[in-house]
């Protein structure tokens, strides 16, 4: 199944052998019966030279990217070898596909096989992703990462940005499992290769030898492990390569990562905190500057955070990346999402019952959504505590900043921060998470649009039965409180702002209340939520785009590109146009609308991906549809 296609693989068919794993699928081993894990380290991190290499490996991560994840028993033999490393970079990212993942429970039996890889292996099942086809972004430790391509290995790889400095080869026998070992595989796997990229495998087969040279590879047979009589070492060699180029490049990524190990952060709201909780875990140094004197205020300052998927009829963009947001954010936020699951109500109108309809015949897992009359329900969504996640992350923030910043300059690769023309800060890395201030403070333009939003904080005379998040238009969320059951937060409008109002804090207004109260009517507790006094309210302007998803990534350099780009309204398919130029050191974070808590935590991973150097934790295809400068893209290609 192709990544981006919104479905779920089958899951391996294990048989057992004396307690170790077979594939019933393709007739084969998972590992040497004998010992699979000291044949993981002679084949593979012995094969790829891993603890001399990290030893003198020039930069801050060290990417190893491995076709077949099988038992997971590689990934868990080289995390141990890398913890046991006493001189190595400062982060591992480990890659893998696979095409029928093995369920969490054969993991875990297997797994028992290894008592030295016990306590690695609790921290990948904790963890373990469903069988979604595509990507899956893990944090194993702060120090190791884990991103597991779940579907045909070609076309994962195909959607990888990044490079990687070893490769395992490790799928099932050519002769039992011939679709993998193609060429098509083995020039991604060029493509996504340097100089000084190594390579192994336990195969010796012709057809993998004279493939891997045909892609770019120098091969060398090796003794194989016990009864194997000989493996394939290989380098790549980047002189033979021939990559395919991309006529239109307009969505560039910096070309190496930043130097120094500090970023700072325009904006305190839901995406600067999770910006400085990414960074702050690799040991960057974060400073926010915000014109509030405390995190997860104005659009993010509500007591309650709604999260759920974005789930449509058919595949789309936006659903495929916000399931994907979802199922991180979840992970991320831990004790601090409560997962009280959502009811949605789809609508008695045609277009509802429509929807029901199709969501319904759609195949999704239970788990993500089960259908009845009139109804959606989300059993893994709910929300997210942002009082509790505000005291746990805290900490992730050195140096908070309280200024009201009215413009950014560039010059000599620093950027300086202005407050009413005074220069407050400047900084090398520079990541604008304002929200609608986001808008006038990048060089380059954003279609940003303001809308109003207000919630209330309900407390009712009488106790409620609703113990889950409901979903009418607007939302009802119950919240802990004394008495029990008497705590709702109402919300929320989505309204147009004018253009002299979108950056100013906007006044609380009964109206909202009471069309935010109207959407329950017909509900069997609306006597006595309409009964409820409002505890507390809050309004704050939401920036959200004309395509409803976010703005991540770098700005580039507007004027080039239009001036490179200019004749691109011709449609002249043929025609090679010069790379988007990325402005040094400077990057957006915005567009959120109502859906920051959702989202922000994949999207403040990926940045510091990019900004890191390492491999990206986003299909190459969804990379696009959140990429800063699509908007201008999209502009010059209408005709004039």
């Amino acid at each position: 199944m192709h990544p981006l296609t919104l479905a779920y693989q089958s899951t391996a068919k294990i048989d057992r052998q004396n307690g170790r794993p077979y594939s019933a699928q393709f007739d084969d081993i998972y590992f040497n019966p004998e010992d699979g894990l000291a044949e993981t380290r002679y084949v593979f991190i012995g094969g790829n030279q891993l603890e001399s290499r990290w030893q003198s490996h020039p930069g801050k991560t060290f990417c190893v990217a491995e076709t077949g994840f099988g038992s997971g028993l590689n990934f868990l033999a080289t995390c141990l070898a890398w913890q046991q490393a006493q001189f190595k970079p400062a982060s591992l990212c480990f890659i893998s596909t696979e095409l029928h993942p093995m369920s969490t429970e054969d993991l875990r039996q297997t797994h028992q096989l290894f008592p030295e890889l016990q306590e690695l292996s609790q921290l990948l099942l904790q963890q373990y992703p469903s069988a979604r086809a595509g990507f899956h972004q893990l944090q194993i430790t702060p120090d190791i990462s884990l991103l597991l391509l779940i579907g045909d290995a070609t076309a994962c790889l195909q959607q990888l940005n990044g490079q990687v400095n070893a490769w395992f080869l490790d799928g099932f026998s050519p002769g039992n499992n011939p679709d993998l070992w193609s060429a098509d595989l083995f020039e991604v796997i060029a493509g996504l290769s340097t100089d000084q990229t190594t390579l192994a495998t336990y195969t010796a087969a012709g057809k993998v030898r004279r493939g891997l040279q045909a892609a770019g590879f120098a091969v060398t047979k090796k003794p194989g492990f016990g009864q194997k009589r000989e493996m394939i070492c290989a380098r790549y060699d980047a002189a033979k390569q021939v990559r395919i180029s991309n006529k239109q490049p307009w969505h560039p990524y910096p070309k190496s990562p930043a130097k120094e190990a500090s970023v700072t952060i325009l904006g305190g709201g839901i995406a600067g905190l999770n910006l400085a909780r990414t960074f702050h875990r690799t040991g960057h140094h974060t400073t926010i500057i915000d014109a509030f004197n405390k995190p997860l205020q104005a659009a993010s300052g509500n007591p309650a955070a709604m999260m759920m998927p974005v789930l449509t009829a058919r595949t789309s963009p936006e659903a495929l990346f916000y399931l994907r947001a979802f199922e991180y954010a979840r992970r991320i936020y831990g004790a601090c999402f409560i997962n009280s699951g959502i009811t949605e109500y789809a609508g008695s109108d045609r277009a509802g019952q429509r929807r029901l309809e199709q969501l319904a015949e759609s195949g999704l897992p239970d788990e993500l959504l089960r259908c009845s009359k009139n109804q959606l329900h989300y059993p893994t969504a709910g929300w997210v505590d942002t009082n509790a996640l505000r005291q746990r992350w805290l900490t992730c923030v050195d140096d908070w900043q309280c200024h009201e910043i009215t413009d950014i300059e560039g010059a000599d690769g620093q950027w300086y921060l202005l407050a009413n023309g005074r220069q407050v800060h400047h900084c090398t890395t520079l990541i604008i998470a304002g929200g609608m201030n986001s808008r006038k403070l990048s060089p380059q333009p954003l279609p940003l649009m303001a809308r109003l939003g207000q919630t209330n904080h309900l407390i009712t005379p009488q106790a409620t039965s609703i113990d889950q998040v409901l979903l009418n238009q607007g939302y009802l969320i119950p919240l802990p409180g004394e008495p029990a059951g008497h705590h709702y937060l109402l919300g929320a409008t989505f309204d147009h702002v004018d253009s002299e109002s979108q950056y100013h804090h906007q006044p609380v207004c009964n109206s909202h209340q009471q069309r935010n109260l109207a959407h329950w009517q017909e509900h069997p507790e609306f006597a006595k939520l309409a009964q409820a006094s409002s505890l507390a309210d809050h309004t704050a302007i939401r920036a959200t785009t004309p395509d409803h998803l976010p703005v991540c990534g770098p700005l580039i350099d507007h004027l080039r590109f239009t001036r490179d780009y200019a004749d691109l309204h011709h449609g002249r398919h043929w025609q090679v146009y010069p790379p988007a130029q990325p402005l040094p050191g400077l990057y957006v974070l915005t567009g959120l609308g109502s859906r920051g808590y959702t989202s922000a935590p994949l999207l403040a991973d990926y940045l510091h991906a990019m900004i890191s150097g390492q491999p990206l934790p986003l299909e190459a295809d969804l990379c696009k549809i959140i990429h800063p400068n699509r908007f201008n893209h999209r502009q010059l290609k209408k005709p004039s």
